[in-house]
């Protein structure tokens, strides 16, 4: 396989994982949403918590997955996320602050389960090519998509294998799609810290997949 920018990885995971960029006045659509359900939520509206799970049940299921690898375990950590969620949310006193919150919260469940499944073993036993890549709707001929499956299990190879904050950090910036500011209120670190930490991840990320492309 030749030799692909981080960019390219990064858009190709991105895509298989049903995460489109962003635009401006999608996210301003999505926050002033996101305040109304808050609130109609913490008033004991148990429809606005179900619209609030379709909004963000791809991210948390996205972000789980590049935790514990398998489908079945990242529907199964999603579920606790949200159980969660919903428990704590009369406690959240900035419905804006909903997104980063919520991330904090899907974070430290992702952390807990990783390290419980590491210490039973799990991952000894699930190597990143028993990972189902998610179907695309395609007209890319077999090669193609085989290609792009290979790409993606090394990416996922790739995160898997950097060290904590840096993982942290490159799945929130570049596969969630989270601002600066997001990561920064997420991760509690300050806004220069997230941009220098993200370089020397990018940084990384791109070292580890060239020494993959350069291994026999």
């Amino acid at each position: 396989m030749e030799l692909f920018s981080l960019t390219m990885c990064l858009m190709v995971i991105g895509v298989l994982l049903n995460s489109s960029p962003g635009h401006v006045q999608q996210n301003n659509d999505r926050l002033a949403e996101t305040i109304e359900l808050v609130m109609a939520c913490q008033a004991g509206n148990r429809q606005a918590f179900n619209r609030l799970v379709v909004l963000y049940q791809t991210r948390i299921y996205n972000l789980a997955l590049n935790y514990v690898k398998t489908p079945e375990e990242a529907n199964d950590l999603v579920q606790d996320i949200f159980v969660t969620t919903y428990r704590s949310l009369p406690s959240l006193r900035e419905p804006p602050k909903f997104s980063a919150w919520l991330n904090q919260l899907a974070l430290n469940h992702c952390r807990n389960r990783y390290r419980k499944l590491q210490r039973s073993g799990f991952f000894t036993s699930t190597s990143t090519d028993d990972i189902i890549v998610p179907e695309l709707l395609s007209s890319d001929t077999p090669e193609h998509n085989m290609e792009r499956d290979e790409r993606i299990k090394m990416v996922r190879k790739v995160i898997a294998s950097m060290p904590e904050t840096e993982k942290e950090i490159i799945i929130l910036r570049d596969l969630q799609e989270l601002s600066y500011e997001e990561i920064s209120d997420t991760l509690g670190l300050p806004l220069g810290t997230v941009k220098s930490k993200l370089n020397r991840a990018r940084h990384t990320f791109k070292n580890k997949i060239k020494h993959l492309l350069s291994t026999p």
